[in-house]
């Protein structure tokens, strides 16, 4: 079972040798980061020397102790010659808890490089923590280093490859991973499954693999993906250097095919239902090639969900097979026995951060890695998440989701943007001369507890309930139009979290400096009065400061906008600013003292006016172009004033910082931000209005989107510092596989605010009460568990689908039981009839849940129907606008009529012919874009036509079990008649 043999020894072969060299980068990166000792000499003060800097660099460590060493035959020289006759520099490395034998070998001159081989030997002393583990225990890797003429230091694969520091290669801990896969390889265990969470870097683990082996079969579910795959995977892999010089891959998609095999495509239905078995195997043949490298391509990427795939699947055979988002490939029984053929044939690492049960019946065994939310969490790819959790009455859920939104959060030492009142009470001293120390202190607190605190963030909340989202979004717009009945609800309650928020925080502060009276530190804190509306308005004020800030600085500098906010989010933009001013202020007096880059750009200012900074405002699109209209013009003109502002200050060598720290505030009204400031939107909301909605939380001008599935997934905005999960109850497991209670798109919501590493964010969770110790929803706690993750989340899902088999038999017990009131007669009965009705009016109950849920799942499909056209029908015409404009560049050439070839002695022009190329590519776009949007539609209308059928068979036994029902309760009353007749007669 699996690929070829051979095969997969070469493939163990190129992973370990890749691994090997991107851990040993990877291992000397450490020793400069994290302060590790290298007993060479006096290697350790070279460490600290480099690790003093700015920018310690590791090729300048390992130049120094090659340096410090001197060069081989030199009479200071510490390298001695060993029995292979080569030259030997031996050094052991410590880091946190692992032990590294380290020996370099020097290879001579060659190319004007030097060469040297180094040989690293694990030696471990305790259990290593992620990313840590470069090689495991007694395991030695072999790596190339040449060291070339300018001073460039690279670790060098078998393939050529060059790995440095610069170059793309995936993190140490996605490193681990593939090393994993290579011995899972190794050990006859070649399909596995590996779970890796929000922002852990699916994307580049695949990238890695397909760096490593060479050509791989990567599986993406949909068209956005491959674009998305395609684009990355030729970015990653383009940036290496093999043999010394780049090459960006060539990439096959299943659209490669259409030019490629003779078949009327304009003839064929869209989902190639009608088309003849001859055409098939022509298309087979092709692709067999493409699999067998006689068609050459670098990297083959597939759409699972095209009707491509299930041509074509069967001809994938040895190959390396990698599938993103892999439990999609397990909602039908057709996906599930193509990828079992899949297994039978190749290699295969299926990836998921949602593991469905039928992927874990698929890969058997533990999955090969874990890799949660949790854990990247705590590896510091991404957010670090403060879980709040609680289980309340189903009154009380809206109520405590708006309380404690308001309650304040603080960040923690070790935190992004973590403020140390240490640091601050030094400054404070050194700017005020004189201060007495417990004032600085003081002072250092009250600005440390200021700088860290976090108040209500851009948030996404999350819900199966509409009335739960409306009800949840309608509050929170109330509070900010000010409205007293709901801020005097609220605001006192928020009060008495704040204090203790507050209280904690203190705490934290002043033990900096010391040791403290807990209680009567707590104690002194008073309860502060709380404005909510005033607390929005100021937030928003920042936020959309924030965004014309970063805009403006991002249009003068050519720099990142998103950048620049994590700057200001981290409260670094007053550092940036500084620096930016001391060398503005030397512009044109001192350009010498300025850095060669930064002066560039201060002269790009010289021709900087209001055209040229709306032209390049207008490039960088989203989303500011995604805005309203209004909005959208309004925000314009206030980037553009802020960059014009810049720039005449940058002309005349004046500092910039005051435009920024001293900006007239924003009218809020006028920008409708306090109007906008909260919405609800579900799958039948318009994508259009989805798409402004997302536009105006990212730039500031709403604060609050509350939402179904909808956008639980594909919706990666850096400023959500918060979300909230309401888990309103369900009398049934939902039968929509992405329901918000589910295992899916649950886990996926809560991650919608961990897109950065800055800061802290925050997840809320509200679950009904009635779910308490039912183990039916998974909680923040347990997506964010770096160890157990995936155990917990896979005991959820069992949970869910034993109870959902148990409801879905609730129908067939039912008949049962009406049949057998219809057999016997009422006193034949061994139950009492009371207890009889009781049991019946339990299962009526869970029919009738099933039959609600069913009819929402119903309505669902059907909303998404309707916004699969209406998104593919905008992308329609978004394509036809560009072939209209392409073609009216064509107009130029005499004769020629729209849509048609271009006349031969025009071709030459190189313009006109990438014009032409373009319409082409554009005309294939929208072919593939209108074929996959009626697929879709109709696997709907499919799925839809299913659920109808069950609703009229869940209404029939609800009818039939009601009438029952009213039967026995008429035979209950008559009984009870009887017995109130005898007990008279017996009293008389």
């Amino acid at each position: 079972m699996g690929a070829n043999s051979e095969i997969v020894r070469k493939q163990i072969a190129d992973l370990r040798d890749y691994t090997d060299t991107v851990a040993a980068v990877h291992l000397l990166k450490e020793v400069v980061t994290n302060g590790a000792v290298v007993t060479v000499g006096s290697a350790k003060e070279i460490i600290a020397v480099e690790n003093s800097k700015k920018d310690p660099k590791i090729g300048n460590v390992v130049k120094a102790i090659l340096a410090k060493a001197g060069k081989p035959g030199e009479e200071r020289s510490q390298w001695t010659k060993k029995a292979d006759e080569k030259l030997h520099l031996e050094a052991a490395i410590t880091i946190g808890g692992a032990v590294y034998t380290v020996d370099f070998t020097y290879d001579g001159i060659k190319d004007e490089q030097q060469e040297y081989t180094v040989k690293i030997t694990s030696k471990l002393d305790a259990e290593v923590s992620r990313g840590k583990l470069f090689f495991d225990h007694d395991h030695s890797a072999t790596v190339k280093l040449t060291y070339d003429r300018v001073g460039d230091l690279h670790a060098v694969t078998k393939k050529g490859l060059a790995v440095d520091t610069k170059s793309f290669v995936p993190h140490a801990y996605q490193n681990e991973i593939l090393a994993k896969f290579s011995d899972s390889l190794a050990a006859g265990k070649e399909q596995r499954l590996a779970v890796m969470g929000t922002g852990s870097g699916k994307s580049i683990v695949m990238a890695g693999i397909a760096q490593a082996v060479g050509r791989t079969v990567m599986i993406v579910p949909d068209k956005t993906l491959v674009d998305q795959q395609s684009s990355e995977t030729q970015k990653m892999l383009g940036a290496g250097k093999v043999g010394g010089s780049t090459h960006v891959p060539t990439v096959f998609t299943l659209e490669t095919i259409k030019p490629n095999v003779d078949v009327d495509w304009d003839g064929l239905k869209d989902d190639l239902s009608d088309m003849e078995e001859e055409d098939k195997q022509k298309i087979r043949a092709y692709f067999a090639k493409v699999i067998a490298g006689t068609e050459h391509f670098d990297q083959v990427v597939l759409q699972a969900e095209h009707p491509l795939f299930k041509i074509i699947a069967g001809e994938i055979k040895d190959s390396m097979v990698l599938i993103d988002e892999s439990h999609r490939h397990t909602f039908t029984e057709e996906d599930t026995q193509i990828l079992q053929r899949l297994k039978a044939r190749n290699s295969i690492l299926a990836l998921t951060a949602t593991p469905t049960s039928k992927l874990y019946d698929l890969f058997t065994g533990t999955p090969l890695d874990d890799l949660s939310l949790g854990a990247a969490i705590e590896l510091g790819t991404i957010r670090p998440i403060k879980p709040e959790v609680a289980y309340l009455e189903e009154k009380d859920l809206i109520d405590q989701a708006v309380i404690h939104y308001f309650d304040d959060y603080y960040l923690q030492e070790g935190m992004v943007g973590y403020v140390d009142p240490v640091e601050l009470k030094a400054q404070i001293k050194k700017a005020t001369m004189g201060i007495e120390d417990a004032v600085a202190q003081q002072q250092a607190i009250e600005q440390a507890l200021e700088l860290n605190r976090i108040r209500a963030q851009r948030n996404m909340g999350f819900s199966d309930d509409q009335a739960t989202r409306e009800k949840l979004a309608e509050t929170y717009q109330k509070l900010a139009n000010g409205d007293r009945p709901t801020l005097e609800k609220y605001q006192g309650k928020v009060a008495e979290l704040r204090k203790e928020s507050e209280s904690q925080a203190r705490v934290q502060l002043a033990k900096k400096f010391g040791a403290v009276d807990e209680l009567e530190l707590r104690r002194q804190v008073p309860l502060r009065a709380v404005n909510l509306k005033n607390d929005i308005d100021i937030e928003q004020q920042k936020d959309i400061q924030r965004t014309v800030n970063s805009f403006a600085l991002a249009l003068i500098f050519n720099e990142k906008f998103t950048d620049i906010a994590e700057k200001d989010r981290s409260h670094k933009l007053d550092e940036y600013l500084k620096e930016c001013d001391e060398h503005i202020k030397k512009y044109k007096t001192k350009d010498g003292e300025i850095p060669p880059p930064f002066l560039s750009k201060l002269k790009a200012c010289e021709d900087a006016d209001r055209i040229k900074l709306n032209t390049a405002l207008t490039k960088l699109g989203p989303p500011i172009s995604k805005l309203p209209t209004a909005q959208k013009e309004a925000m314009v003109k206030l980037i553009l004033d802020r960059a014009e502002a810049m720039v005449a200050k940058i002309k005349t060598s004046n500092p910039i910082s005051d435009v920024v720290t001293h900006a007239t505030p924003v009218d809020l009204v006028a920008l409708k931000a306090t109007e906008g400031y909260a919405s609800a939107i579900d799958m039948k909301t318009k994508q259009s209005i989805i798409d402004e909605q997302l536009a105006q939380i990212e730039v500031g001008l709403r604060t609050h989107i509350v939402a179904d599935e909808v956008i639980a997934t594909g919706v990666s905005i850096r400023d959500i510092l918060n979300v909230q999960v309401i888990n309103s109850h369900s009398p049934v497991v939902e039968s929509n596989i992405n329901a918000i209670n589910g295992i899916l798109s649950g886990p996926q919501a809560t991650g919608r605010c961990v897109r950065n590493k800055d800061v802290s964010a925050r997840a809320q969770q509200y679950i009904d009460k009635r779910y308490q110790d039912k183990g039916l929803v998974l909680t923040v706690d347990d997506i964010i568990d770096p160890k157990d993750s995936a155990a917990k989340t896979r005991e959820v899902m069992l949970n869910r689908e034993e109870q959902a088999k148990k409801e879905a038999k609730a129908i067939v017990t039912l008949q049962s039981v009406i049949r057998g009131f219809q057999t016997f007669t009422l006193f034949q009965q061994s139950v009492p009839l009371h207890q009889k009705i009781v049991e019946l009016s339990q299962k009526l109950e869970v029919l009738d849940g099933l039959l609600k849920d069913k009819e929402k799942n119903k309505s669902t499909k059907k909303e998404l129907q309707a916004k699969v056209a209406e998104v593919g029908a905008s992308e329609s015409e978004s394509i036809l606008r560009e072939l209209d404009r392409l073609e009216k560049e064509l107009e130029i050439v005499p004769g020629r009529k729209k849509g048609a070839q271009l006349p031969t002695e025009y071709a030459r022009n190189p313009v006109l012919f990438l014009t032409w190329v373009k319409i082409k590519l554009k005309q294939a776009e929208l072919e593939t874009s209108t074929t996959v949007v009626k697929q879709t539609i109709q696997e709907l209308g499919e799925e839809v036509e299913q659920l109808e059928k069950s609703i009229v068979e869940l209404k029939q036994a609800i009818q039939e079990g009601t009438m029952q029902l009213s039967k026995l309760k008429e035979q209950e009353a008559r009984l009870l008649e009887q017995m109130q007749e005898l007990n008279r007669q017996f009293q008389v």
